[in-house]
């Protein structure tokens, strides 16, 4: 795993009809909607959807949901524990 250099910011606007890509469980998981009418994606699902594509690609990805975890580690500390980029990462030299 690459550590990332730069902030990458998007946004993405997309159509979509009969379709239901972010339901509301605490509505009866029907579509989210803003006042208008319009449907609403939140940002926690389109990460996850990316997340979860890159990783059947087979990327290796850091943040992982439970039910998705490919490499047998069952937290994030466990996880950079047990990654060479990242302790190399965190070591700095003293500075007096």
């Amino acid at each position: 795993m690459s550590a990332l250099e730069n902030k990458i910011d998007f946004s993405v606007i997309i159509t979509a009809k009969n379709a239901n890509p972010n339901g509301d469980p605490l509505n009866g998981n029907r579509p989210r909607e803003n006042y208008d009418g319009f449907g609403e994606i939140s940002d926690v699902c389109i990460k996850r959807k990316i997340r979860n594509r890159l990783q059947d690609m087979g990327e290796k990805i850091f943040v992982q949901s439970d039910d998705r975890c490919d490499d047998g580690f069952g937290s994030l500390k466990l996880r950079a524990d047990n990654n060479e980029n990242l302790k190399s990462l965190g070591k700095k030299p003293n500075r007096d």
